[in-house]
């Protein structure tokens, strides 16, 4: 029996990667909060598990905890976030070979002039990118400080963040 889930699906990873970056407002975020948005873009209910929201979320704590929770048994968040890296990496880089984004300094910036104008329809009538939580994620997370003891590297348990 074959089971397929998106976030192990690089083409996947890559229309999530394109439509985040293609909401930011600058159109650019430092690859860790990619990584930490992509992976909430496939599972918005693991926000509820952060014990304390940092102060751009606390603001859409109500929206947040609202959020079902989906009909599988969904593992330790970090072990999810180890496992979908690969797929993140090969993704990114089959962007960048694509000339879609540009990876420098570890800011990773859509290549707006390149993106085919039907995704960007695609993007606009995509139900998720309607939806609050999508908001939320590319709204309110790149606002929140990445490092450090009250980061969103620590609140979120994904990422290592002691020795940034």
């Amino acid at each position: 029996m074959i089971i397929y889930h998106p976030a192990y699906d690089v083409n996947h990873c890559s229309y999530r990667i394109l439509n985040i970056l293609n909401s930011i407002g600058d159109n650019k975020v430092h690859c860790d909060m990619l990584k930490i948005i992509n992976f909430y873009y496939v599972y918005p209910h693991l926000l509820k598990r952060m014990e304390v929201f940092p102060k751009p979320l606390n603001y859409q704590a109500k929206k947040i905890k609202s959020i079902k929770d989906p009909f599988e048994l969904t593992p330790n968040p970090s072990n999810l976030f180890f496992e979908m890296s690969p797929t993140q990496e090969t993704a990114i880089l089959s962007l960048r070979q694509r000339s879609l984004i540009n990876v420098e300094n570890n800011i990773i910036s859509l290549e707006k002039q390149n993106m085919p104008k039907e995704l960007i329809q695609v993007f606009k009538n995509d139900k998720f990118t309607k939806s609050d939580i999508f908001k939320i994620l590319v709204a309110c997370l790149p606002k929140v400080k990445l490092d450090g003891n009250n980061g969103l590297k620590a609140r979120s348990g994904l990422m290592e963040y002691k020795y940034d």
